[in-house]
Formats: structure tokens, C-alpha cells, sequence
């Protein structure tokens, strides 16, 4: 965890002990998803992915169009992440800690989806020079890896 986020979960846990109710319960639940992100995120983010000509269009459709979705998903809904400020300022304060978290800082929940399509997309990309390399018409390289619309 980083110190800025180390700080927003102060805030957040401040918040949480001050209101209690409904309030500590979204924050306690925040802070146990929070945990799982942390885990995941230090997980080695570099795997081996091998293919042999006969399977590189089948992978590269695959690893194209889920790039494709989620890249389509991302942009349309990373905005709607942030939560709006309505309140006194020690919701303000959770709020901007809440949204520090989820979109803001650089390990942001936002930041690390866009990675995450990032790395797919760089993948697709691997393979496409792959499939090219193995010799696949222009045609059959196009049908797999579509251009984004």
C-alpha cells in the first residue's frame, strides 16, 4: 500500500469511527475489498504465454476481443467511479479519500483496471506480430485482430 493510500484509509477509518451505522459497515467493507485489491496487485504480473502456429489466431481472437470489451467498458464507465461530494466536511473528507482510492492515485482501483486492459492490449499485439511472423494472409490477420471502432 502506498502512503497516499495509507492516509486515505486513515480518513476513511476516522469517518468510519465517527458515524458507525451504515457508514463504518460501507467503510469496513471498503477496507476488506481494498485488502483482496493489495493481494492481487502484488501478485507477479508477468506470466509466460506460449503459442505455436496453429493456435495463434485462436488465442489472439480471444485476448483481441476481450481487450476490445473491456477497453470499450473502461472508458465508458472509470467516470462513474467517483463519488460526488454532498455534505459536511467530514464527508467531504471521506469522499475525497474514497475517490483518491478508487480513481485518483496512481495505484488507483481505475489505474490498475487500465493496466490490466493495457497488458492485454500489449499482449494482443505480441500476438498479432506472431501470427504475422507465422505467415497468416493479411485477411486472416485482420478477421482476428479487428481494428477498435
Amino acid at each position: 500500500m502506498t502512503q497516499e493510500n495509507a492516509g486515505a484509509d486513515a480518513v476513511l477509518g476516522a469517518a468510519a469511527g465517527l458515524a458507525g451505522g451504515a457508514v463504518a459497515g460501507a467503510v469496513n467493507a471498503f477496507a476488506a475489498a481494498s485488502a483482496v485489491m493489495d493481494k492481487i496487485a502484488a501478485a507477479s504480473s508477468t506470466q509466460k504465454f506460449h503459442v505455436e502456429k496453429d493456435t495463434v489466431l485462436q488465442a489472439g481472437k480471444v485476448i483481441h476481443d476481450q481487450w476490445l470489451m473491456l477497453d470499450e467498458l473502461y472508458l465508458d464507465r472509470v467516470e462513474k467511479l467517483r463519488i460526488k461530494f454532498v455534505g459536511d466536511k467530514v464527508t467531504g473528507d471521506v469522499v475525497e479519500a474514497w475517490n483518491d482510492r478508487l480513481v485518483f492515485h496512481s495505484d488507483s482501483y481505475a489505474n490498475r483496471i487500465k493496466a490490466y486492459v493495457d497488458s492485454l492490449k500489449s499482449l494482443s499485439d505480441q500476438l498479432r506480430t506472431s501470427a504475422e511472423q507465422y505467415g497468416f494472409t493479411d485477411e486472416e490477420i485482420q478477421t482476428t485482430f479487428r481494428p477498435k471502432e
